[in-house]
């Protein structure tokens, strides 16, 4: 049952570099920079991404919280991220669903072009696609960015929803 759970954390995880990128998985060009980390914590802190069918908040303090899924394919996590000085951003966190729970770390790394795109890629070894170009496009995964905290309230619900189907059975 602990995997069931942690492969549901990874499914609602990866979704968000294989669902959510509808835009074509892009080669890393040659000449690329990692980002900083103040760069990266300024694009993360703050904002939720949202997904097709869940999100994650980055609060400013840098605790993680995001859901995915709804009745029994509902699962939360709570936890933390960080940035690091080689252009990831990791959020480590213990997942919650019908079964077991259990702890799921996600890293993207981050490169820069001399244009100012800035590419992601879920590691290890995803494809690498534009997150965000130097002026906002259509298709930047980016724009799936919000200010402020939209992922609490659905964490709110989706324990609601799984304390429900622990009480029915």
């Amino acid at each position: 049952m602990r995997t069931s759970t942690l492969a549901l954390a990874a499914i609602a995880i990866s979704m968000t570099a294989t669902l959510s990128a509808s835009t074509e998985a892009a080669p890393r060009p040659a000449a690329v920079t990692a980002l900083r980390p103040n760069d990266l914590y300024t694009l993360y802190a703050g904002k939720t991404w949202v997904w097709s069918d869940g999100a994650a908040y980055f609060s400013p303090d840098r605790r993680f919280v995001a859901w995915s899924g709804s009745g029994k394919d509902a699962s939360y996590g709570e936890g933390e991220w960080r940035v690091t000085p080689f252009g990831r951003v990791c959020f480590s966190a213990i997942w919650h669903g019908t079964g077991p729970s259990g702890r799921n770390i996600t890293c993207f790394g981050h490169r820069m072009t001399g244009e100012q795109v800035i590419y992601q890629q879920k590691e290890p070894g995803g494809a690498w696609y534009v997150f965000k170009h130097a002026q906002s496009a259509a298709g930047d995964e980016y724009a799936k960015f919000k200010a402020g905290d939209e992922a609490s309230a659905g964490v709110g619900k989706v324990k609601l929803e799984l304390k429900q189907l622990s009480a029915r059975g």
